[in-house]
């Protein structure tokens, strides 16, 4: 008997928990986070801006636009989250940065203009924000 009536406590708890997690996996934006962002941006040799980088040099234009274009969107939805750390203000400015230099590597791609693709990456400051936000 108290086995049985553990076993139905138990069944109920799991049902609330399971309840519970699909909510909240409803109401759960699909935008990634910071660290996302940041990990598929910026990961050494694998990241876009690496990727980007060596598309470039060797003049595989489709390659770097594909990568550029990513980091390009990633750089669009940074600003939406939230920080943890920081002037809220000053993440905003940073991000806004951050869009506006993704987007000029963009460009450069499209243009096929591996000076402006520079400008843009070289303006990614990442110091800047670590130093504040991270």
């Amino acid at each position: 008997m108290l086995r049985k009536l553990i076993r139905v406590s138990l069944a109920a708890a799991l049902g609330m928990i399971a309840t519970m997690f699909a909510t909240a996996q409803d109401k759960k934006d699909d935008r990634p986070d910071v660290k996302e962002i940041m990990r598929k941006g910026h990961a050494r040799g694998e990241g876009y801006i690496d990727l980007i980088r060596a598309a470039t040099k060797a003049e595989k234009w489709d390659d770097a636009q594909k990568y550029a274009k990513l980091l390009a969107s990633g750089g669009e939805v940074l600003g939406k989250n939230k920080v943890a750390k920081g002037d809220p203000e000053s993440w905003k400015s940073l991000c806004e940065k951050y869009a506006t230099a993704t987007k000029t590597a963009l460009k450069g791609t499209e243009d096929k203009d591996s000076k402006l693709v520079a400008k843009g990456l070289g303006a990614i400051a990442c110091g800047d924000c670590h130093k504040l936000h991270k």
